[in-house]
């Protein structure tokens, strides 16, 4: 809180990063996604990629910014490759990325959870239900425009997220979508979180 405290004479600048999200073979302690924790404190901007090229452009884009960040990586997926574009790659913060367009459904996810979603629309493809998936990237602030435009098109929604459905991320966008696009919806709409209990 501190460049508002200030008036903006004293800035915040500093990037937090780790590790977020389940673990495997560990305890419910090292499994626990902080997405929705973070969230809540205004000030403070959440940043949670899923591709390294948006973990490259995004990571450039946190050090710039006189703000506190939380830079959100998903353990399990240190591991994976992705292609990374060279030289001084940037992605704004706060700009979501629609990663499949569709005109049946439109899905979030953020971090790990685009995987999923992605090929959760390959499934529905083949049923004949056509998804747009959305990657959310940047938590706080959350592109709003770019996820009520999608409802308008697709006219259904279905929030992902691998942290739990009470007070989260999911619950925020849905109550944003029944605020600002209710009357272009053609069902309720729908989430997919964990279970409400430690991870196993």
């Amino acid at each position: 809180k501190t460049r508002y405290m200030s008036g903006g004479q004293i800035g915040g600048q500093i990037v937090f990063r780790g590790p977020n999200g389940a673990a495997a073979r560990v305890g419910a302690q090292h499994s626990q996604d902080y997405s929705a924790w973070y969230a809540n404190v205004p000030g403070l901007k959440v940043i949670a990629p899923y591709d390294s090229a948006d973990a490259k452009g995004l990571l450039k884009a946190a050090i710039r910014d006189p703000n506190p960040i939380v830079f959100l990586e998903h353990e399990m997926m240190y591991g994976t490759e992705f292609d990374v574009p060279e030289g001084d790659w940037v992605v704004p913060i706060g700009k979501a990325k629609v990663r499949r367009q569709g005109k049946d459904v439109t899905i979030t996810a953020h971090s790990r959870m685009v995987g999923l979603a992605l090929k959760a629309a390959e499934e529905l493809a083949a049923q004949g239900i056509d998804a747009e998936v959305i990657d959310l990237r940047t938590l706080r602030p959350l592109d709003h425009d770019t996820i009520i435009e999608s409802v308008k098109k697709t006219h259904r929604i279905v929030a992902t997220e691998e942290g739990w459905g009470p007070m989260g991320v999911g619950a925020e966008i849905v109550a944003r979508v029944n605020e600002h696009a209710f009357d272009e919806l053609d069902a309720p709409p729908a989430r997919v979180h964990q279970e409400d209990v430690p991870l196993p």
